[in-house]
């Protein structure tokens, strides 16, 4: 049986009070959310979406995506709003790390996305059924929107819902279980049997009750202001790294490894990283990984260098722009967004190299199910562009947002230290922590 057509409205408007995107998030309850400099978009509702396991993951739902966008209906957009990227109908998605994954990859259309990107703000509304007024979908969300353009909050005196109780409690395994594995991760580098390996832990927050997702991506966005803050599925969080971006035929990424804490100023810590052998051998590791990973849908890509070193709150980072121009497949067609991210897939910023070595010993040490921790996540609009980052610096929401299990990971190579690396997954942790209210 055939799915219906999708039918989707784009209207411009003005956002509530004159605020920015992300003043609204605590007053909303998201289903999708990518924001960055106070820029980007939010979804709420579901109109579609799909699921998908295993080793064909990326191309299920990338084939899902195309036939779904090629039946959308959409009704002529406003002129201003015809080449932003992210505007009209678009997919949240997330993809776990391992093919061999419990959990599912998912891809999310929203029934509403509002969007505030290069100083214009629309709202997008995507329906299955042609006769679904409007006016019915927003009020749906707790939306009106005006005759002149303005967009309102239907209860304005709502306050942003306040935030319960929570506690930290160790995940899977005891911090003794992480030392051990880098432990043994670091000989088996030694022995020469790989040159890298990035190995991760997880911490479990409970709360006293269901956490306000507007809240928790209000606090990152306003934390995080250079990382991608993002929401797709369960999976929320702040990531300093990009998978891939596509626009139209042109391509960007952003590699991030070596870290050190974000206590030390910046002239200490380009010191560290720059002049670090240990720190500059795991970033080049990341660079050529992801360069050679992409060259069969490039026909041009090149990569910063030297490295810059990038500052956040919790850590800085050596940090690598790549940038490159998609090749045409030979039907004349450009490769998917999720066919590109694929590619790029799994970095060795969060595997390791060789890429299949490092993905046998990182099951066998660290012994947990990633899910879509370290995988891609991000958006697809209808027209192809995309912004998939790595889904780091989060976790993943459990029963009724009662709990949210953690992730951090580190880049292990000749030399590293367990208590150090320990240390690391720490500062990682620190997003998240901080605006759950718990401390490591």
């Amino acid at each position: 049986m055939e799915a219906p057509p999708l039918h989707s409205v784009v209207r411009e408007v003005t956002l509530p009070d004159g605020v920015r995107l992300p003043e609204l998030l605590p007053r909303l309850t998201p289903t999708g959310c990518w924001i960055r400099r106070g820029e980007g978009i939010v979804g709420l509702g579901v109109a579609d979406g799909a699921t998908a396991s295993g080793s064909q993951r990326f191309v299920e739902l990338s084939r899902w995506w195309e036939e779904r966008r090629a039946v959308v209906e959409e009704a002529p957009r406003p002129a201003a709003l015809e080449q932003i990227p992210g505007c009209g109908p678009t997919v949240f998605t997330s993809v776990t790390y391992s093919s061999d994954s419990a959990h599912a990859s998912h891809l999310t259309l929203p029934e509403v996305i509002l969007g505030d990107v290069a100083g214009h703000t629309w709202v997008t509304v995507t329906t299955v059924d042609a006769d679904d007024a409007v006016a019915a979908v927003l009020a749906r969300h707790g939306l009106a929107l005006g005759a002149d353009g303005a967009l309102t909050l239907v209860d304005d005196a709502r306050d942003s819902p306040e935030f319960p109780a929570t506690r930290l409690r160790a995940g899977a395994h005891p911090t003794e279980h992480y030392l051990d594995a880098v432990a043994a991760g670091v000989e088996a580098i030694e022995e020469r049997r790989l040159e890298k390996l990035v190995l991760g832990r997880d911490a479990v927050v409970e709360a006293e009750a269901p956490m306000p997702r507007g809240v928790i991506l209000a606090g990152l966005v306003r934390d995080y202001t250079d990382c991608w803050t993002y929401l797709a599925g369960d999976l929320l969080g702040t990531t300093p790294e990009m998978l891939v971006t596509v626009r139209g035929r042109d391509l960007a990424a952003r590699v991030l490894a070596g870290t050190v804490d974000g206590s030390l100023s910046a002239a200490e810590a380009r010191e560290q990283l720059l002049d670090d052998v240990k720190q500059r051998s795991e970033h080049e590791i990341a660079v050529q990984s992801l360069l050679a990973q992409l060259a069969p849908v490039v026909e041009l890509i090149s990569a910063q260098n030297p490295p810059a070193v990038l500052a956040l709150p919790n850590v800085h980072h050596l940090s690598t722009d790549v940038t490159g121009r998609l090749s045409r497949t030979a039907d004349g067609t450009l490769p998917p967004a999720l066919t590109v991210a694929e590619r790029a897939h799994p970095t060795a910023a969060i595997c390791g190299t060789p890429t299949a070595t490092a993905a046998e010993l990182i099951a066998a040490l660290e012994q947990l199910d990633r899910g879509p921790f370290t995988g891609p996540v991000g958006w697809i609009d209808a027209h192809g562009n995309a912004d998939v980052g790595i889904a780091l610096r989060g976790g993943l929401l459990g029963a009724h947002d009662r709990s949210v299990r953690l992730f951090a990971g580190c880049g292990i190579v000749a030399g590293s230290d367990p208590e150090s690396e320990l240390a690391e997954t720490r500062a990682k942790l620190r997003p998240m922590l901080g605006v759950l209210g718990v401390e490591d």
